[in-house]
């Protein structure tokens, strides 16, 4: 599409005019359909000055999601080669839930507003428009059930290494897949799957990622402000929200390869580079009782190992919760 090709030189030269003549030459399109291919920008939002007689520029400050903007820095084989970008949409893991069935393998969503985001046990996510990105992706694994835990760890690994190369530092996981800075919340994460009931095997999972840009319009508000936070509180430059969702692609598939192989050794070595807290002591949270416990290791599975009174034992996701020293309850 001309409005997307446009788009994408736009880009390559963010901040630099390009002028008509350049465009209609390397496209290979009259001058009369970049016209209406930057008319078409605008109207999508695209903040597009020109400068009569010199050319268009994309401003430097531009953040508009798209599919152009992220397909250029896309280097995988399949996930998100199928991609749909939306402005609203109420979930984006609902999104593709209700679409499971006719859509391929790798197919992902990524919106710039949720208005019924969830997380974690049914509780919601704040997904408000311009501070954040938020995505889905639809997976059709051959993988034995007791392994889908791994594609959440490989979404954890994923983000911290999309964050690292994109916003230019180093957060921490915090067992078993919250993204963390100095002890605040920056990503949710909620893979969901589904099992058919006669043979037992997984039809299909879609991990949902939401991502804390930056702070939106008005504040967080005060119920989260103190355990959430937002990328551009900790980065030194603004974050590009195109090229952090193309990063997250890339180095989810990469994850994700490791699960399909068998290698979930490999990935385990890179989900623990990220976790500092072992060693340490922590609070375990089990149906609403908390107890104190020494984090122990993560084990070949992706699970903790905790010590309390001496005894050693194994948490499995989904079962309990822990809580680090100083973190906000």
């Amino acid at each position: 599409m001309v409005r997307d090709d446009v788009l994408r030189t736009l880009e390559q030269n963010r901040g630099q005019l390009v002028s008509g003549g350049t465009l209609s030459r390397e496209l290979g399109v009259s001058r009369t359909a970049i016209w209406k291919a930057i008319a078409a920008l605008r109207e999508m939002g695209f903040p597009i000055e020109s400068v009569s007689g010199e050319g268009y520029r994309l401003a430097e400050t531009s953040d508009t999601l798209s599919e152009a903007g992220i397909v250029m820095e896309l280097k995988t084989d399949v996930l998100a080669r199928n991609l749909c970008v939306l402005s609203t949409v109420d979930s984006t893991n609902t999104y593709l839930k209700q679409r499971a069935a006719e859509l391929p393998d790798g197919y992902a969503v990524i919106a710039d507003c949720q208005t019924a985001g969830r997380g974690r046990r049914g509780r919601s996510f704040l997904s408000p428009s311009g501070s954040g990105i938020y995505i889905s992706i639809l997976l059709h694994p051959t993988l034995p059930l007791e392994r889908i835990n791994m594609i959440t760890v490989a979404a954890a690994v994923a983000l911290s290494e999309a964050i690292a190369e994109t916003a230019n530092f180093t957060p921490d996981i915090k067992w078993v897949n919250d993204v963390l800075m100095h002890g605040k919340k920056l990503c949710g994460i909620l893979t969901e799957a589904s099992v058919e009931a006669e043979t037992g095997q997984l039809s299909y999972a879609i991990v949902g990622v939401g991502i804390n840009v930056r702070t939106p319009e008005g504040g967080l508000p005060e119920e989260i402000r103190d355990i959430a936070g937002c990328l551009e509180d900790f980065a030194p430059h603004a974050v590009r929200r195109n090229s952090l969702a193309a990063s997250f692609f890339n180095h989810m598939e990469a994850c994700y390869r490791l699960i399909a192989s068998g290698d979930t050794a490999a990935l385990i070595d890179r989900y623990r580079s990220f976790i500092h807290f072992l060693g340490q002591p922590i609070t375990v949270i089990r149906n609403g009782e908390k107890t104190p416990a020494t984090a122990v290791a993560i084990d070949p599975s992706g699970h903790l190992v905790i010590e309390q009174d001496g005894q050693r034992s194994t948490m499995l996701a989904g079962e309990i919760s822990i809580r680090l020293p100083g973190q906000a309850q």
